[in-house]
């Protein structure tokens, strides 16, 4: 897997094993990762490497838009340690106005959305089972665009700064500037959506 995501390095929009891997590359030793981001999610798996217990926090059972809060209350609760959210695009957008929270609270977070601009994995699932959607490539209501939300113009609204990740070096170093945040950061990571990187 190693091999194969630092390969796939280049300019947005990232292949998804390389946004997972610039995220991992970058982590600071001490970081804390909230990872709610279902498909680059499991790329990030593969290739984080954390030996402080309490440094992942993920969830089973289905619900979307959990991360971003779960982030700022990590954050809270154990202040020394930097917390960096890997967030899908489409769970980001069930829990958006956490922001709000981070802004108001001041919480230093770097959200790191992985914006498809699609619900990816819904389109996995039903091509794994075939069916109308796969036969016909049309997935009725999985697109976030157009219009996708404009995750620079998104952040301000709630008072947080932003900045789009232009490949996966840039990436990889907006994640490792976590220990130096005194205020919520987002960070946007373009990564290629359904069927691109097959």
């Amino acid at each position: 897997m190693e091999e194969t995501a630092r390969a796939a390095y280049g300019p947005s929009p990232m292949d998804p094993r390389a946004a997972a891997h610039a995220v991992a590359a970058g982590l600071p030793d001490e970081a804390v990762v909230v990872e709610e981001a279902i498909t680059v999610g499991l790329r990030l798996r593969a290739v984080l490497r954390q030996n402080i217990p309490g440094s992942y926090v993920h969830t089973v059972g289905g619900g979307l838009g959990w991360g971003i809060g779960a982030a700022v209350g990590t954050r809270m609760a154990d202040p020394d340690r930097p917390v960096v959210a890997v967030l899908g695009d489409g769970c980001a957008m069930f829990g958006l106005q956490g922001l709000w929270s981070a802004a108001r609270y001041e919480v230093p977070v770097a959200f790191v959305v992985m914006n498809n601009g699609e619900y990816r994995t819904l389109k996995d699932t039903l091509d794994q089972g075939g069916g109308a959607s796969a036969e016909h490539g049309r997935y009725v209501g999985m697109d976030l665009a157009p219009p996708a939300l404009d995750w620079q113009s998104a952040a301000p609204l709630f008072g947080i700064d932003a900045v789009r990740a232009g490949s996966a070096d840039e990436l990889r170093d907006a994640v490792a500037s976590v220990k130096d945040l005194a205020a919520p950061l987002l960070i946007e990571a373009p990564v290629t959506g359904h069927g691109a990187d097959r």
